[in-house]
């Protein structure tokens, strides 16, 4: 009865599935395509903008975006401006650039740490309480210093301006 059960039915689909294919016409079904010429355009027109190094050389495409980021070792500490309260933050920058791009961006501003370092410490001078503990005053101090070292390299170092967003990663007011 097994036997019935599976082998009957499984005969008829497949006789069904050759009469479909050898008397049916197929054409717009979607199982036969006809052969299509896609033309490929060898030369690659660089925008002026686009960096060669961030180029797949195996595709010719251009390799996608990465976020990378450099934490300063440096902890910032001192005393806030009005008030006897000492503070301490530490500061990641990120950046989001072509994948190699990224990852020599970061590189290169690792080599400078120390420089970045003293360029964020001339921003931070003058922060006060109010500002460290108001989520818009730390928004407000991160667009600063985010605005400030992408100045510095451009004009200082003759850098691409490529950090993307500077963050917080560590604040304690004592």
């Amino acid at each position: 009865m097994l036997l019935f059960q599976t082998i009957i039915p499984a005969v008829i689909v497949f006789l069904i599935f050759i009469f479909g294919h050898f008397f049916i016409s197929s054409s717009g079904s979607g199982l036969y395509v006809s052969e299509i010429n896609i033309e490929i355009d060898e030369t690659l027109d660089l925008a002026e903008d686009v960096n060669p190094m961030d180029i797949d050389p195996s595709t010719g495409l251009i390799l996608p975006d990465k976020y990378n980021y450099l934490k300063i070792e440096n902890v910032f500490s001192g005393k806030l401006v009005g008030s006897e309260k000492l503070f301490s933050i530490e500061v990641a920058l990120l950046t989001k650039q072509p994948t190699i791009s990224s990852d020599l961006f970061i590189a290169a501003l690792a080599e400078m740490e120390a420089d970045l370092v003293a360029e964020i410490t001339k921003v931070i001078l003058e922060v006060t309480y109010e500002q460290l503990s108001a989520l818009d005053g730390r928004a407000k101090l991160t667009r600063a210093i985010h605005d400030h070292l992408n100045k510095y390299l451009a004009e200082e170092k003759d850098m691409f301006p490529g950090v993307t967003s500077v963050f917080i990663t560590n604040l304690n007011i004592v």
